[in-house]
């Protein structure tokens, strides 16, 4: 073991110390003057406590008898950071909808399977019209032959032959007709179900021989425009939300994560839910099919450069109070000193730190909830 050499000084300091507490049972004085006398202690305290803390430096670097508590540290950053939270959405597509029949028959044709692709116009199911197809040639007949007995009346009547009654019969009952021709022609229309984009066709409900009516889905088209992901965020968010904040997307299904930016805010808080609609644009994707789920973590607020720890490294007292601990080195060994915080922001892994620590100074990692402040501990 080396020879340690305690400063002069500090013995007789300590001395006159312990010389001035044993010397009198009693204080008494003047405000004034014990005021001086405590200012005088406190500063003789304050010396001591320096003094005493560099002796305690020297032996524990000489004496190699003496164990001290091993600790590792984390080096304080200044870098970008960014706070998200986390809610869920669901791929909508511009063009996905689901036919339904516009009037009630058996369904004679079914012209198209899951999976097939379809172009615009493209008849997909069809519904039995045959009494509309014969009521179709009824009316065909009965409107040639008033379209002759019109033209006839139409013929006399600019020769000033006839009645003006017979001419504006023959024109009501040859207009009439045609109207009727019109309609029929519509609810034979009404029969078929047409794609009315191109697209995949996605689900085939509709089975021949089956009754379809209004209101029962035939067939779900899924065209080829873009998709989106909606989702419903709370509502303490609506002011830290802006068009173009980026996303960062998870569809867990198909084990894809991609980046995107909001498209769109709502400017409608849901009565019900308390939230309000956000959209985000998605690039073409073959595996992004509509409806899927996807999480979606949210940027709601960033900073470029901002002091940051570990969530990990920051304690509370029971006042509430957050501190952590830094390393304070000396030589080969060093002391621990207590900072209180005043945070920020904070994600999963890291926390914003406003004041407390400075970047490049070691915050206490491993062994931070054993250590106490001035304590000499030595690193790993």
């Amino acid at each position: 073991m080396k020879k340690v050499t305690i400063p002069v000084l500090a013995l007789v300091a300590i001395g006159a110390a312990i010389v001035s507490s044993c010397g009198s049972d009693e204080v008494t004085g003047t405000v004034a003057e014990l005021t001086i006398r405590r200012d005088s202690i406190a500063t003789a305290i304050e010396s001591l406590r320096a003094e005493l803390s560099e002796i305690d430096q020297k032996i524990a670097a000489e004496d190699s008898t003496r164990s001290f508590a091993s600790i590792t540290t984390h080096t304080v950053n200044k870098g970008a950071f960014n706070h998200s939270f986390q809610v869920y959405g669901t791929v909508v597509s511009d063009k996905s909808v689901t036919l339904y029949p516009e009037m009630a028959g058996s369904i004679s044709k079914v012209l198209v399977e899951g999976g097939q692709r379809v172009k615009a116009g493209q008849l997909l199911v069809a519904l039995d019209a045959s009494v509309a197809q014969a009521s179709l040639a009824e009316v065909k007949t009965q409107l040639g032959l008033a379209q002759s007995v019109f033209e006839k009346q139409e013929r006399l009547w600019n020769q000033k032959i006839g009645s003006e009654v017979q001419y504006l019969q023959a024109k009501t009952q040859f207009e009439s007709l045609q109207k009727r021709l019109a309609t029929v022609q519509k609810q034979i229309a009404m029969t078929t179900i047409t794609a009315p984009f191109d697209g995949v066709i996605d689900q085939v409900f509709a089975k021949m021989g089956e009754y379809g009516a209004p209101g029962m889905p035939m067939v779900r088209l899924v065209g080829n425009g873009g998709l989106r992901l909606d989702m419903l965020v709370p509502e303490n968010y609506i002011q830290r939300i802006e068009k173009g904040d980026l996303v960062d997307m998870n569809f867990s299904a198909i084990k894809l994560d991609i980046q995107g930016k909001v498209s769109q805010v709502g400017n409608y808080i849901n009565a019900g839910s308390r939230t309000f609609a956000v959209s985000v644009d998605l690039s073409n994707n073959s595996n992004i099919k509509a409806n899927m789920m996807a999480s979606v973590q949210l940027r709601d607020y960033s900073a470029d450069s901002a002091i940051t720890i570990p969530n990990r490294l920051i304690l509370q007292d029971t006042k509430g109070t957050n501190y952590t601990y830094v390393y304070v080195q000396n030589g080969n060994i060093g002391s621990i000193a207590r900072r209180d915080l005043a945070l920020g922001m904070a994600n999963d892994e890291v926390t914003e730190v406003i004041s407390g620590v400075a970047p490049g100074e070691l915050v206490v990692d491993r062994g931070i909830r054993s250590v106490q402040p001035a304590q000499i501990v030595k690193l790993y």
